[in-house]
Order: C-alpha cells, then sequence, then structure tokens
C-alpha cells in the first residue's frame, strides 16, 4: 500500500515539516500550540496558521478530542497522508511525539513516539508486515514496557528485551499466561519457523511458546520443559505440547499434555514422563491423586516388560499381560523380596484385589494371598482357583507352595492341599492307605453314621469322610458353590484325599428323590460322579450305597431313588448295597429325628446291618 499524496518520502516531508513549524511556531518544538480549534468530522472548523498542519476527520476529531493523546503527540508535523478506498483507505498525520494513524478496519490510534514506533516504521509502518494500529500504545508496562497491536499482531519493547513480535496463536498462548505480567514474561527473540510438521517457536525471558498445525500453540518453560528438552523436544517420543501446563495439582505439582505422553512435576518428584499404555493405567487409576501418587522415575525397559516407580508402588507393562500395578503394603514387599517381575512370581496380571477381608494379587507363575494373621504367602493357580470359591473351608494359606512327588502342597489354616498335574486334580494332603475308607455323602453321614460304624467293622479303620447337607446327584448346596456333588467333585468344590485308599463310599440320592429330580437326570448325574471318582482313584474299590428308608408311604420316593441307583451301578459291574427299608428292618423306624434323619440310637441300629452287607459284597 503507497502514500500518494505527494511525491516527497515520509521521512523528508516529516523533516521539513518540523523545520517549517519549528520557524512559525515561538519556543521550541515542545511547546504548546497556540489555543486554537481544528476540523472535526461534521462539525465547522476555524482558520489556523496557513503553515500549521491541518487537523481533520477521525484524525482531528482524536486529536482534539482526547486530552492525553495532545499531552504525547504535542503539535502535527505534517499533513494527513492517505492511500486506498473504501474498506482499505488509511491515514497517517504525523506529530512531534508520534502519529495517529487511521483506516477503515481500526479507526483512529496513537502510535506514541519510542521503541514500538520505530520497530512499526522499520517494517514500513501501515505498508507492511503489522499493518495499521488496532490499539494505542500502551506505556508504564512492567520493567518500562510499552506495547501495541496491529492488525496483524503485537510489537512488545523492554529494556531488557528489545522490541518483539508477537501474532497469531502464539500470542494468544502469551496471553493465556498473562502476557508481559504473566510467568513467560516478556518475548525475547521473533517467531521462528521451520521445526517439523509445519511447527514455530519463539523465546520469552522464563520460556518458551512452541506451536504446531496439529497441536496449537502452547506454552513451554521451567522444569517441564527440561525434561521435554531430554526427549529431543518436538522431534522426540513426547512430539508436541497438546496443551497449557496445568498448574495447582497435588502437594503443588504440575503437569502438562504432549502428542504422545505427560511430563508431570511435584517438588517431591521432579519432573518425570509418562507415555503408552503405564499412562493410561496410572491415569485411570486416579493419576497423582490415586494409590500410586506422582511418578519417581522414568520409565524402564527389561527383556520383554517396562516398568515405572511412582510413589505408591510400581507399574508393569508387557504385551502378554497389560498394565497392572503392585502398590506399597505386605503384598508389594513380599512381591519385590521374591525378585519381582524378573523373580519368582513374574509379572502381575491383576491389580491387588480384596477377597474375605484380606487382599490376593494373581502374577504370571501364582497368586500371593494376604491374610491379616497370615502374611502374604504364594499360592498356585489351580488351588488358588478352589480356594477362592470358599475360602472359609480352607483358611489363609500359612506357607508358600512347595513341590515333592506328591504335587504342589499349600498349607491353609484348616487343610493341606495338593495339586497333581498328571491328574489335574487338586486334593486334600490326608494320608490315605489300604485300611482307609473315603465316604462322600449328604447328611446320612452325620453323627457316628451306619456307614462308618460299617466301614469300620469290614476292616477300614482309618476314615475320610465328607458330609455336606442338602446335596446329592442333582440337587446342590451352598456349602459348594449351589453346585450338586458331581458339579463340586468335578470342580475341586470338594476336595478329596490324594493316593489309594481301601474303599471309597458314595451315599447319595436322599436329596435327589426330595427335590423329585427326573430318573434321567439322576443317573446322567451319578454316572458323571462315578467316572470323576473313578479317573482320581483308578486302583480303589469304588462301593456305591443306595438310599436309607423305611418301608412306609413317605420314604416311597426315597427307595425309588435306591433302586434306580444300584441297578445303574449293577450295570457298570460296580459293587452296590441298597438300603431301602433297612430301618425298617433294623427296627429303627421310630428313631428319627425327622422325616429323614436319624438319631444316634438308629445309626447304632442300622450299622450292624450295614457291616454285614459290606463284608458280603467285598467278599470278606
Amino acid at each position: 500500500m503507497g502514500f500518494t499524496k505527494t511525491a516527497m518520502g515520509p521521512v523528508r516531508r516529516w523533516l521539513l515539516g518540523s523545520m517549517a513549524v519549528a520557524l512559525l511556531v515561538p519556543g521550541t518544538l515542545g511547546a504548546a500550540l497556540p489555543t486554537q480549534t481544528f476540523a472535526v468530522p461534521d462539525a465547522a472548523s476555524t482558520t489556523v496558521q496557513a503553515s500549521t498542519p491541518a487537523l481533520t476527520g477521525a484524525i482531528g476529531h482524536l486529536y482534539n478530542t482526547n486530552a492525553w493523546a495532545r499531552s504525547v503527540l504535542l503539535r502535527p508535523t505534517g499533513a494527513e497522508e492517505c492511500s486506498g478506498s473504501g474498506s482499505n483507505a488509511g491515514c497517517v498525520q504525523r506529530f512531534a511525539g508520534g502519529d495517529i494513524a487511521w483506516s477503515a478496519r481500526t479507526g483512529a490510534r496513537v502510535v506514541v513516539n519510542g521503541p514500538v514506533r520505530t520497530s512499526w516504521w522499520g517494517a514500513d509502518g501501515p505498508a507492511g508486515f503489522h499493518g495499521y494500529p488496532a490499539t494505542d500504545t500502551a506505556s508504564g508496562l512492567r520493567n518500562g514496557g510499552s506495547k501495541q497491536s496491529f492488525e496483524r499482531g503485537t510489537i512488545t519493547y523492554s529494556p531488557a528485551t528489545g522490541a518483539q513480535r508477537t501474532g497469531g496463536s502464539i500470542h494468544l498462548a502469551w496471553g493465556r499466561s498473562g502476557f508481559e505480567g504473566g510467568f513467560l514474561g516478556y518475548p525475547v527473540t521473533g517467531e521462528s519457523t521451520g521445526l517439523r510438521d509445519g511447527g514455530a517457536w519463539q523465546a520469552f525471558e522464563r520460556g518458551f511458546v512452541v506451536w504446531s498445525p496439529a497441536t496449537g500453540a502452547h506454552p513451554s518453560m521451567g522444569a517441564i520443559r527440561e525434561r521435554w528438552r531430554r526427549t529431543g523436544m518436538e522431534e522426540g517420543e513426547l512430539g508436541y505440547p497438546a496443551t497449557d501446563e496445568a498448574l495447582g495439582l497435588k502437594s503443588g505439582g504440575s503437569s502438562q499434555e504432549y502428542q504422545r505422553g505427560t511430563i508431570i512435576w511435584s517438588p517431591a518428584t521432579g519432573a518425570k514422563a509418562l507415555t503408552g499404555a503405564i499412562r493410561s493405567y496410572w491415569s485411570s487409576t486416579g493419576g497423582q491423586n490415586g494409590a500410586l501418587g506422582y511418578p519417581v522415575g522414568e520409565e524402564v525397559r527389561q527383556n520383554n516388560f517396562v516398568y515405572q516407580l511412582f510413589q505408591g508402588g510400581t507399574v508393569y507393562w508387557s504385551a502378554a499381560t497389560g498394565a497392572h500395578s503392585t502398590t506399597h503394603g505386605d503384598v508389594h514387599n513380599r512381591y519385590n523380596s521374591l525378585g519381582g517381575a524378573a523373580g519368582q512370581l513374574g509379572l502381575p496380571l491383576t491389580d491387588k484385589l480384596p477377597r474375605a477381608g484380606g487382599l490376593v494379587q494373581q502374577f504370571a507363575n501364582g497368586w500371593l494371598v494376604w491374610g491379616p494373621a497370615t502374611g502374604a504367602r504364594i499360592v498356585g493357580h489351580p488351588t488358588y482357583k478352589v480356594w477362592s470359591i470358599t475360602p472359609g473351608e480352607f483358611g489363609w494359606p500359612v506357607k508358600d507352595t512347595w513341590t515333592d512327588g506328591r504335587g504342589a502342597h499349600v498349607a491353609f489354616q484348616k487343610l493341606e492341599t495338593i495339586w497333581n498335574d498328571a491328574t489335574e486334580e487338586l486334593y486334600s494332603a490326608e494320608a490315605v492307605d489300604a485300611s482307609t475308607a473315603v465316604f462322600l455323602g449328604d447328611s446320612q453321614l452325620d453323627m457316628d453314621s451306619w456307614g462308618e460304624q460299617g466301614a469300620r467293622a469290614a476292616g477300614y479303620p482309618r476314615q475320610v469322610v465328607r458330609s455336606i447337607g442338602g446335596i446329592g446327584y442333582v440337587s446342590g448346596s451352598p456349602a459348594v458353590g449351589g453346585g450338586s456333588a458331581t458339579d463340586a467333585l468335578a470342580q475341586d468344590r470338594i476336595l478329596l484325599p490324594q493316593g489309594n485308599p481301601g474303599l471309597v463310599v458314595v451315599t447319595l440320592g436322599g436329596n435327589d428323590a426330595r427335590i423329585g429330580a427326573t430318573d434321567a437326570a439322576i443317573l446322567s448325574q451319578a454316572n458323571r460322579l462315578w467316572d470323576e471318582l473313578r479317573r482320581k482313584y483308578p486302583r480303589s474299590t469304588i462301593l456305591i450305597n443306595g438310599v436309607l428308608s423305611r418301608y412306609d408311604a413317605s420314604h416311597a420316593q426315597r427307595r425309588w431313588v435306591d433302586g434306580l441307583v444300584t441297578r445303574e451301578a449293577a450295570l457298570r459291574g460296580w459293587p452296590r448295597i441298597s438300603m431301602s427299608g433297612t430301618a425298617t428292618i433294623a427296627g429303627a423306624a421310630g428313631d428319627y429325628l425327622d422325616g429323614a434323619h436319624m438319631n444316634q440310637t438308629g445309626h447304632n441300629k442300622v450299622a450292624p446291618l450295614y457291616a454285614s452287607a459290606i463284608k458280603y459284597v467285598l467278599g470278606k
């Protein structure tokens, strides 16, 4: 945009105008003008001395009505110089103390003599890069600074930094920080371009503003910037900053998000980077406000996994296991004492979880199970699976898993278990031999039952009894997670001893009669259970008892189920004893506590008959 009113250049015109005023007006250039009235839009103009430049239009109106403008500009030293038309019209008039510049887009603005004005005219004034001023010159800023906004940016000056231009998104980001009065201070360089992906940057007294088309402009300063610098800045793993720095975090911390990560700082921990799955996991647990707190170390790669230390624990990640943490406490301490992720247990597969009043955590090679009185102990995966269903039946582990020729042992408060890889079964560790009878049954085995007495009389003095009230081939019981004896046995919810007992006795069916289970369901489940027993005890004798009953009508269904299961056992060629009507035969029909359960007297009466039957069936 050129000025066309005169052929003289602006500097020459300004010099000539100043000389004329000096010759015609008494006093120095700084003396006050004689009282005069200047033309303003829509107002009559009075005549002034011919050698004094006229003040008209918007420029004259601003000068005539604004005391501050008159005080800083003093007297006009040149006539208006205008160019353009319509929305592109603009004029500048020179004064002893600066300029008034007007355009249709910006209105009339004062540009005061000084470094800002010098920088503006050094870039060709309104015809140059900056365009017309959009504000008046602001002076008296911090540390003697001044600034002015123009159509295409702002020029800011301080004695320490000189006059610098800010514009666009970088200027807005500087503004969010509080401009020269904020934490960035004054600009110390102009904007520089040519960064990766079309980015740009500008330096300020206490930091930088960095811009890219993908992320916009954001301040970068202090310890967080220094950590970013060590990653390679925009060329490194984090990329460009994607947010401004967030202040006021817990314990005086701050953080800044980047394209591919976060840098977070606190007075206690310094600035640390968070990336990838560990960063996502940390955020999901509450970040610095969660159990992990601030990171105290950087991400470390070790073999096929990475980990990072935090105030409250450690986060581990691998492609196979994902991200999980161990948080401070007995489980974390025990895990570390075992070598951590590179030790016996391997990487964590879950976080620490509450269980039955204690804590548990799964790792690649087992679980750590912590009880309030027992501490954190190692439990193998198969054993834990069973323990976790009914932990109260086992109590807490009191020793770590150990292995011998029988399998993997775990000593719980209430019993010891053995997992056998060959059979893929969990057993109890109770000792058994050829003189042992193992009983699996319902509440008919309560007290010193007729079955136990009969087995002892038949030569089985050592006995292991699993008596679960309400259970049957089909009927379920809460004591084993709500399932039937068949399901509970298959899922190791009923633990039988490992080894080769001389005799295994099944006494079920009464509860199936009670619930009216169908014949098909009873037979299907009975065969499943018997097959599972044969798999567990391939060398033991398995004896199937029928359902103890009386001969009255109330026990008709019990007698029916007795016949059903003993006939099925016969078809398989297994030893079996029918108990149909035995209570009546033994004279114990009146020795019942309720409709199905005998008292001890009744058991004692039935036991001799059962002992005779078992000896006969087993060839004794």
